[in-house]
């Protein structure tokens, strides 16, 4: 597998408290300080650590699935067993855009905002209810234009 320093940048970019040359020197064994004088062992394991290190805890992935499914079921969604439902609601476009079981923390935690948004507007009821009001009232002030017919 090729060393891909672009990753290990953007890993690195993640822990703003850590510092390149020590980690080097600390997969390395205090042998060097350079990226380019490491072998691709070294830097494999430097990578694996940092991303584990970066990857968000099994027990913070699941308090905000729990915080989803408990928002999802607010508005009306069964969420007991019904994974089909679930994962087609959040699929939408205008929900998450990707099955539930996908989603990352940052992601839950944008859906766990916007189904709040959702809730303190009325529920998904209300919701198409004023989209079919808009529709409706657009379709009405559609309705004086005058309809000319062409003489020929």
């Amino acid at each position: 597998m090729r060393r891909s320093y672009k990753q290990f940048y953007a890993l690195l970019r993640q822990h703003p408290q850590a510092d390149k040359d020590e980690l080097v020197l600390q997969f390395t064994d205090g042998r060097t300080s350079h990226l380019t004088e490491m072998n691709d062992e070294e830097f494999m394991q430097m990578v694996g650590a940092l991303e584990k290190a970066s990857a968000p805890s099994q027990a913070e992935l699941k308090r905000w699935r729990s915080s989803a499914l408990l928002r999802i079921g607010r508005l009306g969604i069964n969420t007991i067993d019904n994974w089909d439902g679930i994962n087609s609601f959040v699929s939408s476009k205008k929900i998450a855009g990707k099955p539930f079981y996908e989603l990352t923390v940052p992601e839950l935690q944008n859906l766990v905002r916007k189904l709040e948004s959702i809730e303190r507007k009325g529920g998904l009821k209300a919701v198409e209810d004023r989209a079919d009001e808009h529709q409706s009232a657009a379709m009405q002030a559609l309705s004086w234009i005058p309809r000319t017919t062409v003489a020929s």
